[in-house]
């Protein structure tokens, strides 16, 4: 998400930094950045829970099925949107590679997908409480866990990937809001 809106003032999709004001409602603009990568993201899921299940032997009870579609529709914005507020930063400090590069390193360690969260320290649980990636494995794993042992979905909280999602993209609409009226009053894109 970060490359996109770091390439959007030479493709003509970001306001411009001095000139005619601009359409009030930038809003649905900045969604429609985000739903390549929406996509994107559910399709690399599906890819790799397949792939696991075909090459790996990965056993997806089929009563679990629309329970990790449900955590995979919900996941997938909310992890766009943590991107979008990460590229809004990044564009904001000028360098929108380094910030994802390291944030995507640095992000896999307090959501648990390389190393389990049991061992972490309390501050990087904590930091991962907050990360919608964090949500989504938990989400999908006590689907599966549950449809595993009695076939039931509902010991999944329905509400969690969507909320923490919610707050991302509140964040990141946040943050290019105000750092696009501090760019046009500056008559600057970054800061440093």
């Amino acid at each position: 998400m970060g490359r996109v809106l770091r390439h959007a003032p030479g493709a003509g999709t970001a306001r411009p930094r001095s000139g005619p004001p601009q359409p009030r409602h930038r809003t649905p603009l900045r969604i429609g950045r985000a739903l390549p990568y929406v996509l994107n993201g559910l399709l690399i899921s599906a890819f790799m829970l397949t792939a696991a299940a075909l090459l790996l032997g990965l056993r997806i009870p089929l009563g679990a099925l629309p329970g990790l579609a449900e955590v995979l529709l919900a996941a997938a914005p909310g992890c766009s949107a943590s991107g979008l507020a990460l590229g809004a930063l990044g564009l904001r400090l000028r360098d929108v590679f380094l910030i994802s590069n390291v944030a995507g390193s640095v992000l896999l360690l307090p959501t648990g997908a390389n190393v389990p969260r049991a061992g972490l320290p309390e501050g990087m649980r904590l930091a991962g409480d907050v990360l919608p990636l964090t949500h989504a494995m938990e989400a999908a794993g006590r689907g599966l866990r549950a449809a595993a042992s009695t076939g039931d979905r509902s010991g999944r909280s329905r509400w969690s990937e969507p909320l923490v999602g919610a707050g991302y993209a509140l964040l990141a609409l946040l943050l290019l809001a105000v750092f696009e009226r501090s760019s046009r009053r500056r008559a600057t894109l970054d800061v440093m």
